[in-house]
């Protein structure tokens, strides 16, 4: 597949739809693999997080990014059930991003920004903390290596946007499995509306992500300058009703 003259944080998250549907990978073995990468990337960006008053504006950004990097690839190759919690994460991650973004990744203004305190404090919410004692525990039974614990001051105190939900009904087929989930769909749609300076609430980001995954997915060799992306994007935000699709293309 080649895209060529795309906006590259838009044709990232719409690839990593493509990628997510896909999941060509499911052994315990390949996840193993990527275990240390993944758990040493979560120690960096945690701390980051957690020391905004010595953290810079570049490690901040390139930590939290190489972590939703790790996530996407490790969800990728990861066994059926370990989906569902990397899920979770990457929806957590994906909307500390979004505010961390929002105050253009500066320590300073971050450390008292309301939405980012809330992003933050999703993190003491049951539905994320299972999600990382079940990776923590896939790592430790499964691959017999440790990846790290949760720094304490990571998760701030406050109120949360609740995350997507998720239907709790078992799959009753396997291809199922293979799909992205509600939450990472979401996730991606907040990172594309945040790159075009739209704010999304939940369904219509999941919307959004998925008729540009199903798009791309359909596709087997796409050739978009920056004006045809951007139309199918901005196609996208009128199909799924946002009321204020994006007018003009992000600058990268």
């Amino acid at each position: 597949m080649t895209l060529r003259r795309v906006p590259a944080w838009c044709a990232m998250a719409s690839l990593a739809v493509v990628a997510l549907a896909a999941c060509a990978g499911e052994t315990a073995a390949q996840a193993c693999a990527r275990g240390p990468i993944f758990g040493a990337a979560r120690t960096r960006a945690e701390r980051s997080v957690a020391e905004l008053d010595t953290t810079s504006t570049i490690e901040l950004e390139e930590s939290l990014n190489a972590l939703i990097d790790q996530l996407l690839v490790l969800r990728d190759v990861s066994p059926s059930e370990l989906r569902d919690p990397l899920g979770t994460l990457l929806a957590a991650y994906g909307q500390l991003v979004v505010a961390l973004d929002d105050v253009a990744w500066n320590p300073q203004a971050a450390a008292a920004d309301s939405a980012v305190a809330t992003a933050r404090a999703a993190f003491a919410e049951t539905s994320v903390s299972d999600a990382t004692n079940e990776v923590e525990a896939f790592f430790d039974d499964q691959c017999k290596i440790a990846v790290g614990e949760s720094d304490p001051l990571f998760a701030a105190v406050g109120s949360t946007l609740p995350l997507p939900e998720v239907s709790e009904e078992p799959s009753r087929d396997a291809a199922e499995d293979d799909a992205p989930s509600s939450r990472e769909l979401a996730s991606i749609g907040f990172l594309i509306g945040e790159a075009y300076g739209v704010a999304l609430v939940a369904p219509e980001a999941e919307c959004i992500a998925s008729r540009l995954g199903v798009t791309f997915a359909d596709a087997s060799d796409i050739n978009f300058d920056d004006e045809q992306f951007f139309a199918l994007v901005r196609d996208s935000f009128v199909a799924c009703a946002v009321t204020t699709p994006p007018t003009t293309t992000p600058d990268n």
